[in-house]
């Protein structure tokens, strides 16, 4: 199952809850005082595997570039706890 980003404010906030089935996995959402190049901010909430195998937090200048930033992230710790996103 690929993750799931679902808009919890409004289209104006930008605001979205990211799961992996019914797991929250995080958050990722627009800072709008942020400078253009570090708009989107994304979290990976809950889990943790060491800075030397993934990231849990980071900015992007897009959406596109920041929902990729935090997938891989999340696909490197199911890797290192040795699980599988259910399909």
């Amino acid at each position: 199952m690929s993750l799931n980003f679902r808009l919890i404010g409004s289209q104006s906030t930008n605001d979205f809850e990211v799961s992996s089935g019914d797991f929250t996995v995080g958050r990722l959402y627009e800072e709008s005082e942020a400078p253009r190049q570090l708009r989107w901010y994304w979290t990976i909430n809950g889990v943790r595997a060491g800075r030397s195998i993934m990231r849990t937090d980071g900015r992007a200048a897009t959406l596109d570039e920041a929902k990729v930033q935090l997938t891989e992230n999340w696909r490197k710790w199911l890797a290192w706890a040795r699980l599988t996103e259910i399909e």
